[in-house]
């Protein structure tokens, strides 16, 4: 499955391995990151997402780029850095599947970015259907959980636990 650029009404979303691979790109990148991925951002996330005390944003960069293909989203009007979509493939699985993770800058929160560029996601990945996706969320992140519900996934019970409520979203 190819990820590749989208457009929103209001966000350019792109893989960010362009950046990763340009010195300058990358800084500002990290930077960019540096005041985005806050302690209240990563605070729902699974702990391999965390940054830690001590721990370097170019680690947590490198990390993403080895397990994952991250794409950036960026505001139209001024490209301001407001959030990251990371999606992991499943090579295991019988159906393509890809496990969705998102984050958003705390300015960007109950804005509809999160639904804007999931939506644009799912619209994106409909030319490589069928697709599963998947989704886990913390059960103490409901806004999260709203994004996907507004966005047509499903809960599933079945794979859900305490720590977390997963839901699907079948491309056909």
């Amino acid at each position: 499955m190819q990820i590749t650029s989208f457009l929103t009404d209001r966000y350019t979303v792109r893989p960010w391995r362009s950046a990763l691979s340009d010195p300058a790109a990358r800084a500002d990148l990290e930077t960019a990151l540096a005041r985005t991925l806050t302690p209240e951002v990563l605070a729902h996330l699974p702990p391999s997402l965390t940054l830690g005390p001590g721990d370097r944003v170019a680690d947590w960069i490198d990390a993403r780029e080895a397990e994952s293909d991250v794409l950036t989203v960026t505001t139209a009007s001024d490209g301001e850095l407001i959030g990251l979509v990371i999606l992991a493939q499943d090579p295991d699985a019988a159906l393509p599947t890809v496990h969705l993770g998102y984050l958003f800058a705390k300015s960007a929160w109950g804005r509809g970015a999160a639904s804007e560029v999931v939506t644009g996601l799912v619209q994106s990945l409909r030319a490589s259907a069928p697709i599963r996706l998947i989704g886990g969320v913390d059960p103490a992140n409901p806004a999260s959980a709203r994004v996907l519900e507004k966005t047509g996934f499903a809960r599933d019970p079945a794979r859900s636990s305490a720590d977390s409520t997963i839901y699907t979203k079948d491309l056909a």
